[in-house]
């Protein structure tokens, strides 16, 4: 049977794939990388309201600010993501004094528009911890999906993949820029659930939700357990 890195690695290829809208960035690795990234985002994004000034360092970790105030918790994070209007926004004072509105996440434009769409896999945090999480799905530099994944012959695997998201969640995984996840995947390969993030990352909140992991079904109302088949229909 195949390795978790080797189902890992499939996976991605497919999500890649010229048809389909993800853009695998193998050279982002850590949490760092991340929030370059998705400064390099606010920048493309907002080109006319900077009017060609682009983030300074001092504006970039103000907009880190507002955004871990702004995702403080999972229920904040999701009322945020919704945005007005259906824009997420930040906003910044820029060191002219200037303030602004940054869009960030704009709901109509999913799957089109103007949002970019990436996936990224074993990412360093970057605290002393050594969690890695396996693969995660960005829409304009955030996290908002991410999935974790076991081999195929694991007993009970998409359980075990569930509980160690739960121990991510324990450990502060989903702080910083991971705090604006919205969706979990978990997967043997043979058997895929996926359910909300909770609306809080308590011990509790995720027994709770352990009741809720979803099959995803066709119109047909044929499940679909597979993960590459998952992949290609649902992501």
């Amino acid at each position: 049977m195949p390795s978790e890195s080797t189902i890992e690695n499939q996976f991605i290829h497919i999500l890649s794939e010229q048809e389909n809208q993800w853009r695998y960035r193998p050279e982002l690795k850590t949490e760092t990388d991340l929030w370059d990234n998705f400064r390099n985002h606010l920048n493309r994004l907002n080109t006319a309201l900077l009017e060609g000034d682009l983030l300074t360092d001092v504006e970039f970790d103000r907009v880190k600010v507002e955004f871990l105030r702004l995702t403080s918790s999972p229920f904040l994070a999701s009322q945020w993501l919704r945005g007005e209007n259906g824009v997420a926004q930040i906003l910044l004072e820029r060191e002219t004094g200037e303030r602004i509105s940054l869009e960030v996440f704009r709901n109509k434009d999913i799957a089109g528009g103007t949002s970019a769409y990436e996936v990224v896999n074993q990412i360093v945090p970057d605290t002393e911890r050594s969690t890695r999480g396996d693969v995660t799905l960005l829409i304009n530099g955030l996290p908002i999906i991410h999935i974790e994944l076991k081999k195929e012959s694991a007993k009970d695997g998409y359980m075990q993949a569930y509980h160690q998201i739960q121990r991510y969640a324990q450990d502060g995984f989903f702080n910083g820029i991971y705090a604006s996840t919205q969706l979990f995947v978990v997967s043997n390969k043979v058997e895929t659930r996926y359910f909300a993030r909770p609306s809080e990352d308590t011990d509790a909140a995720y027994q709770r939700m352990a009741k809720f992991l979803f099959n995803w079904r066709t119109e047909e109302n044929v499940p679909v357990p597979d993960l590459f088949d998952f992949a290609r229909i649902v992501l």
